[in-house]
């Protein structure tokens, strides 16, 4: 058993429960440090998100460690608890994954950075502080670091994809006129005619193929001040 080591008027906390709380408040910091990018970005998995789903693996190991000192006297397995949590993540982070209008696949990095924080909460739960801080350092500056990258890389290449709206047709034959007379090869054209905003618009998903490194934003810009457009987003 634990011997009391903190006492306020008639609350008398031991050891074991000051750790609870400690651990508890730690991991709704680490937690909220990853959501907060994932909140920045307009993430449906935010900040709250990831603070209760740390604190919830965090109290899952707790929960363990307290039967085994005070229920079964010593007998326990943490590691089948540890299992249960990550495979209940699971389809927390299967929530966040979608499938949009143009077969474009969504939220496959919030349903990673869930797990991480679950394992990140597993970690703080068992007292491996030093991992838990490491990883959250790891995960906060490598996320940034690497979307800054992705962004670099993915808006000065050679191929695009994008979904296009507009409102005519005379709208779409400027737009293809336009890739002609910049050497831009449609690679392919494919119409998505449910995904309109409106009845009588017309919905495209092109691939283009440049031919060399190109800047996204020049062409996306160009396309942008086109009359008759009604949405444009890249894929």
């Amino acid at each position: 058993m634990y011997e009391t080591v903190l006492k306020i008027g008639e609350l008398t906390l031991d050891s074991f429960q000051i750790s609870t709380l400690m651990r508890l408040v730690f991991a709704a910091v680490c937690g909220g440090l990853i959501g907060l990018e994932r909140e920045l970005k307009g993430r449906p998995a935010g900040l709250k998100t990831f603070s209760l789903v740390c604190v919830g693996a965090t109290l899952a190991m707790i929960t363990n460690e307290y039967i085994s000192v005070y229920v079964s006297g010593g007998s326990g397995d943490a590691a089948r608890m540890a299992a249960q949590v990550i495979s209940g993540i699971g389809f927390l982070g299967a929530g966040t994954i979608i499938v949009t209008g143009v077969n474009q696949i969504k939220g496959l990095t919030t349903a990673a950075a869930l797990w991480v924080t679950a394992a990140l909460g597993i970690t703080i739960g068992t007292g491996f502080y030093f991992g838990a801080i490491a990883g959250t350092i790891v995960v906060y500056l490598f996320s940034g670091l690497f979307r800054m990258l992705d962004q670099t890389l993915s808006g000065n290449s050679r191929f695009m994809r994008i979904c296009v709206e507009g409102t005519s047709e005379e709208f779409m034959m400027n737009l293809l006129d336009f890739f002609s007379r910049r050497d831009i090869h449609v690679k392919s054209l494919t119409r998505q005619a449910d995904n309109c905003w409106y009845k009588d618009d017309i919905c495209v998903m092109i691939a283009l193929d440049f031919g060399h490194r190109q800047k996204h934003e020049v062409i996306l810009d160009y396309i942008q001040k086109m009359e008759g457009l009604r949405f444009l987003e890249e894929l």
